[in-house]
């Protein structure tokens, strides 16, 4: 049976001259154990929704980590630690924060569920391939 953990964390958009809050709905399910979730929503209204590897979000809160679409990376400048994330469509990009703390809970969640290197008894991926190709 998969679980499903779902945390609604506060975010900024890093913008000049002053960052805009955010909201952040992060859903992490065992039976997708490569991936996860997160809904952007300003104002009540949804934004955005991506979908990227775990290994990003648990990675980046320590190191500089991702090529492309997506990089994350930790920011200890200021009152309070911080974990960036920045996303781009190719057309148009964006900077958001979260604080480290938020994350940290919501990473160590994760690999409670499912232990880093182990997300294959979770999920068949040659079996997914299979049902994919099959025509």
């Amino acid at each position: 049976m998969a679980i499903t953990e779902h945390r609604v964390l506060p975010l900024r958009l890093e913008a000049a001259p002053l960052p805009v809050p955010l909201e952040g709905v992060f859903v992490y399910r065992t039976d997708r154990p490569y991936e996860v979730a997160v809904e952007f929503r300003g104002a009540g209204v949804r934004i955005a929704r991506w979908v990227f590897s775990r290994e990003l979000l648990i990675d980046g809160q320590t190191c500089a980590t991702g090529e492309g679409d997506i990089q994350v990376w930790p920011r200890w400048s200021g009152t309070e630690p911080r974990v960036l994330l920045a996303l781009s469509n190719g057309e148009r990009g964006c900077v958001v924060s979260a604080r480290a703390k938020d994350l940290r809970g919501l990473c160590r969640r994760m690999t409670e569920l499912v232990p880093r290197g182990q997300e294959h008894r979770h999920y068949d991926l040659d079996a997914e391939l299979s049902a994919l190709l099959t025509f």
